[in-house]
């Protein structure tokens, strides 16, 4: 690890002490709000996965099973069986022996999702230490933990969203950052188990495999195949048996998938998920509220507007692909080293995933913490010095306001945009710069 990113623990400046502080601070007094918020008042998603932990557990039909919202489970059975010690009743139904009590379920999960993204904005920020360049002016600020501390800051609406709501969007954020870390440092096998263990929670990191398959890389292909095939189906027929597992899948399909990715679900879906509302942050989200000039009258996204957001996910793939050509893949001759570059091509392509999946809401904007590291790092770079960095300030405090306006309704228009969804493709455009300059300067 280079020296220039030793962590300064004595003689802290008032203002490192202030932040590091601060963000302490927001997670513990966050902790009993969200318990008493989920445990007694009802909010959140959290019992979504306690009851699904508890059906898959006692035989009740895993994807028929809500929530005290109506709400129902959407993800692989595996992740549901991985929720075991949480399972959450029915009224009606007896609690499990070995099921947490409600109130220490939702802590005990809290604190899951906030040690994986302690642990997901570490783990990346050490692997940009360790292929930093060049030594950092830091008469101001300390680079190891402003390194750590910048993108929490800067997203701490939005992480605090997913702890808040009981969403394991932290512990995606971690699989995909370890998958890209692991891979640049040739641990090909424990890669594709972090990858594949994402992909058992939510199927969307799967995204990050076009890295190994533009380099042409087999092995960690069929190494990522065997993993999820292990942890989607193996784990679950060892649990429930070959015959349930298939039934699952196929409601799972039926009832779910097919019409979540189409965007026109069928009617129990589409009251449980408003694809246009003001929290949606995809692009066909967006361009459905600004035609209807609010909440479209159907829940569904409109025709145009699934052709608009197909064709942004086509045109930045296609920008992604031809930008790391050359820098993190080359179609003939020896691949390059898969280094730095990779690293900023994956970073670009998770903060990508909350404005091109179809459903996306606030707490998926954590994805983009790697991408806010490396533009924070590429500005240390140009400058020679540690320091906050302005336009990645005015960029975060738009966020929080494009957050505030959509949860809080502050002037319509800006509801009906969601400026955080052209804020986010303003962070990727940055990305695509710094992946450009980084490339220009090896």
């Amino acid at each position: 690890m280079h020296s220039q990113f030793a962590p300064r623990w004595r003689a802290l400046r008032w203002y490192e002490i202030l932040l590091i502080a601060a963000v302490a601070l927001a997670l513990c007094i966050y902790l009993p709000v969200v318990v008493r918020r989920s445990a007694v008042q009802g909010f959140g998603d959290v019992q979504v996965f306690f009851r699904a932990a508890w059906a898959v557990w006692t035989g009740y039909p895993l994807y028929q099973v809500a929530d005290h919202h109506g709400w129902t489970y959407h993800y692989p059975p595996t992740f549901a069986l991985l929720m075991g010690p949480f399972a959450y009743p029915l009224d009606g139904f007896p609690k499990p022996d070995w099921a947490l009590p409600l109130p220490v379920s939702v802590a005990a999960w809290y604190v899951v999702g906030a040690i994986a993204m302690l642990v997901a904005v570490d783990l990346w920020a050490r692997e940009l230490q360790r292929v930093a360049p060049q030594p950092l002016d830091q008469t101001g600020w300390n680079a190891w933990w402003l390194l750590r501390l910048g993108p929490l800051a800067a997203l701490l609406p939005f992480f605090g969203d997913g702890l808040g709501r009981g969403q394991p969007s932290a512990v995606v954020l971690l699989t995909m950052v370890a998958f890209l870390v692991l891979y640049v440092r040739g641990r090909t096998n424990l890669a594709a188990c972090a990858l594949a263990l994402g992909f058992t929670i939510k199927l969307f990191p799967l995204a990050l495999l076009i890295f190994p398959v533009l380099r042409g890389d087999l092995r960690t292909v069929l190494a990522t195949a065997g993993f999820s095939l292990v942890f989607l189906f193996v784990v679950p027929m060892l649990c429930l048996g070959p015959s349930e597992v298939v039934t699952l899948y196929q409601a799972m399909w039926t009832e779910h998938l097919s019409g979540i990715f189409t965007g026109v679900p069928n009617p129990k879906i589409a009251g449980e998920i408003t694809f246009t509302s003001y929290d949606m942050l995809s692009i066909g989200a967006m361009l459905a509220r600004i035609a209807a000039g609010g909440l479209p009258t159907t829940d569904t996204l409109p025709l145009f507007a699934t052709a608009g957001q197909l064709a942004f996910d086509a045109v930045f793939l296609v920008a992604l692909v031809w930008a790391g050509h050359g820098r993190f893949w080359r179609l003939n001759g020896a691949q390059p080293q898969a280094g730095e570059t990779l690293l900023i091509g994956g970073a670009v392509l998770a903060a990508a995933l909350p404005v091109m999946l179809s459903v996306s809401q606030p707490n998926y904007v954590a994805f983009a913490a790697p991408l806010v590291a490396v533009v924070q790092i590429e500005a240390w770079r140009r400058t020679g010095r540690v320091s906050l960095v302005p336009a990645l300030i005015a960029w975060a405090g738009l966020m929080w306001f494009g957050m505030v306006a959509t949860e809080g309704g502050v002037w319509q228009p800006l509801r009906v945009i969601g400026l955080v969804t052209p804020a986010l493709v303003v962070l990727l455009i940055w990305g695509f710069v710094c992946l450009r300059r980084t490339s220009a300067s090896s």
